[in-house]
């Protein structure tokens, strides 16, 4: 069985580099470069209507409902086209790639909290309202982020196959964070298809952007598993407001995800029998039928 991206599976690779499983996540409060501030406007992250991220792109699509789609680490927002494509022009699709992932230029500062405020200031300059939120791996993280920080903000959330806190400690995030910074370039694009082909019971699907992801910028991908590692949201998540849907692998991770999610005080999770982390490519039937029914509720 492939094993989800943080299985005991892929500990020397990529996904146990983010989370061995079994292991109780540390305590850490978030950091303070990831507090809400106050940017010189009324409200934290205001924004004005010609507001550009510089933290992901985006591409527009459709008209309808706004949904913002979170792919995660490393990878392009071409993982949610069978997604975008599903939900059709009822939907105004808001897809993001994050910078240094799958060719984008990085930037300088901590991803994570860089994505979380930039799109903060992203719905608000567009006029977004109640948006839905859909995150994968890492962009769940940062769907739960933005969730539990500003609540006002958003609308459903629907996480695929993340967690709000990762295991790990200090030296272990920085030797994980140098380990891939310090990698080669042959090493590093080896490691990372290596890394997700284990990913997905999908490896045609896999096929189709493998190229991209081998493309992220290693300091990119070491800085923000150092990020994830190093903040845990567990404590904040009951301060989401908005319904959540998460729907998990058929792997350890759901356990930590149960346990982590319990406070959210209006959440069901589900696992999709025999799905590895990207449940979208390998149980398709079942994701669309939980995504249908939790936004035809809400």
């Amino acid at each position: 069985m492939v094993r989800s991206m943080h299985g005991t599976a892929l500990a020397l690779t990529f996904a146990g580099l983010l989370a061995a499983c079994g292991h109780a996540a540390p305590e850490h409060a978030a950091p303070e470069h990831a507090r809400p501030h106050d940017d010189g406007d009324d409200q934290p992250f205001a924004a004005a209507t010609n507001f550009e991220p510089t933290a992901f792109g985006v591409e527009v699509t459709g008209t309808g409902r706004p949904i913002i789609f979170i792919p995660g680490l490393g990878c392009p927002g071409e993982v949610w086209s069978e997604t975008v494509a599903h939900l059709g022009a009822a939907y105004q699709a808001h897809v993001l790639t994050l910078a240094g992932f799958a060719g984008r230029a990085p930037i300088d500062e901590p991803l994570s909290a860089a994505v979380r405020r930039d799109l903060t200031r992203y719905i608000r300059s567009r006029k977004l309202e109640d948006p839905i939120i859909v995150g994968h791996s890492m962009g769940g993280f940062i769907a739960y982020w933005i969730a539990s920080y500003h609540p006002e903000l958003v609308g459903p959330v629907i996480i695929a196959d993340a967690s709000p806190a990762l295991s790990g400690g200090i030296d272990e995030a920085k030797e994980l964070r140098s380990k891939w910074k310090l990698a080669s370039d042959e090493e590093f694009a080896q490691r990372m298809r290596a890394a997700f082909s284990q990913m997905t019971h999908n490896p045609r699907r896999m096929a189709k952007v493998l190229d991209l992801i081998a493309k992220s910028d290693r300091h990119t991908i070491g800085d923000a598993i150092y990020e994830m590692i190093t903040t845990d949201l567990t404590g904040h998540v009951k301060d989401i407001q908005a319904p959540v849907l998460i729907v998990a692998a058929d792997g350890p991770l759901q356990v930590r995800i149960r346990g982590q999610t319990a406070s959210i005080p209006d959440h069901q999770m589900i696992v999709l029998p025999g799905a590895g982390h990207f449940v979208m490519w390998d149980a398709p039937d079942g994701w669309f039928a939980a995504i249908d029914k939790f936004l035809a509720t809400h």
